[in-house]
Order: C-alpha cells, then structure tokens, then sequence
C-alpha cells in the first residue's frame, strides 16, 4: 500500500491551542465530512520541564532509545550510575527500564542522546479517556489544554473536497512536535498543523495544493 503525503501549514502557530484551531479550520474549509479524531499519542519525553509536567497525570513510565534500538553500549555509563543512586534496577532488558516517575528521576537531566521516557498509559481523563481507537472533539480540548510542554498528535481522517479519493486524506495536528517521516518527534515550544492527501491523489496533488491558496511546505511521508 502506498503512503499518504503530509504538507505542512506554513504559517505562526504560537501555542497549542492556535495550532488546534487552525486544524479544525482546514477540516471545516476543505472537509466535505470528517470522521471523530483518532486518539491523541503522546510524546515522548525528552525535557526535565516535560518530565515535571508528566508527573502531574501519570505515574508510570519507561526509558528507551529514541530508535527503538537496544541501548548503546557507550556514553550511558553517567545515566546508569545516576539511575543505580536512585535504586532503580536496571535489569537485564537491553530495551527498557520501567521507572516510577519519582521527583528525583529529574536528576538524570540531560539525557544521554537518544534516551526518552515513554509514558504509561492511564485510565483517568485528560490523557485516558474510554475509547482506545477514537475521542470526542471536547476531549481533545482537554487533552490539548493539559499537554503544556508535552508532545501530542492528533489526525483527522476526512473527505478532502476536490480529491478523486479519500484514502489517508485528512489533517493531522502536532503539539510539540514536528513530523518527520510516518511518525513524529517531540519539537518542545513547536507547534504544526498538516494536510494529508492520501494515498491515491499524486496525479492530482499540484493543482488541488495549489488551488487551496495556502503555503504549504515540502511532501513528508505520512499515514
């Protein structure tokens, strides 16, 4: 199956909640139906103000490499020796360590390069609301209201008007991040809204993009 393309809206989008409405603007112009947003994903966390802010909803969570990759058998001996101080056992999973997100685990900062902490999921509102697979639009509100300095993405799948299909077509929000390729990365303070054109729309892409009026930036692989 081919892959959706992402475009990016390319214009200032200070905070979240611009960043949110700017989403539901393109959904409203360019929407001919949309469906319930999909559940947000939380970030990563790669900051201590991130770490600090986590604290606040979760418990739980997990070190890992960035890459999904084991962990580097170099430059991690300072995390190490800082985790043995706080009596967390490492074990032998060269993938993760499972924590609880203690005040002190702010004392790791900075991290080795590629090390983030994946966050547990909870069961209790702003971040774990019933639904596994979609959300209402009131609690993305809230989600987005909670985040502060989290990373959190948001898609929309929609009926583009002018799009001969609506396969992976709709509009994704990231909060704190960036989009690189299919996925994206925690961007502290940034804030982007993109358009997805699905995956059967390229012969038509150029002229429908530029019928929109908006400056959008380069193809990213997306969905």
């Amino acid at each position: 199956m081919g892959m959706s393309l992402l475009y990016r809206v390319l214009e200032p989008l200070p905070d979240a909640r611009s960043a949110l409405d700017r989403a539901r603007e393109l959904l409203r112009e360019f929407g001919e139906w949309v469906d319930d947003p999909e559940m947000p994903d939380l970030g990563s966390v790669v900051t201590v103000d991130q770490f600090q802010h986590a604290r606040a909803y979760f418990t739980r969570g997990e070190w890992r490499t960035e890459s999904g990759r084991p962990f580097p058998e170099e430059g991690m001996d300072g995390f190490w020796e800082g985790l043995r101080r706080l009596g967390v056992d490492r074990g032998d999973d060269a993938y993760r360590v499972e924590v609880d997100l203690t005040p002190e685990l702010s004392t790791l900062w900075p991290l080795p390069a590629e090390v983030e902490l994946e966050l547990a999921r909870v069961d209790t509102l702003p971040f774990g609301p019933p639904s596994l697979d979609t959300c209402t639009e009131a609690e993305v509100d809230e989600m987005v209201a909670a985040a502060g300095p989290l990373a959190l993405d948001v898609h929309w799948y929609a009926d583009l008007r002018g799009l001969p299909s609506s396969k992976l077509c709709g509009v994704q929000l990231c909060v704190n991040g960036v989009w690189t390729e299919q996925c994206s990365e925690p961007a502290p303070g940034n804030h982007a809204v993109y358009l997805s054109i699905g995956t059967r729309n390229r012969h038509v892409a150029d002229d429908w993009l530029r019928a929109t009026g908006l400056t959008l930036g380069e193809a990213q692989t997306g969905w």
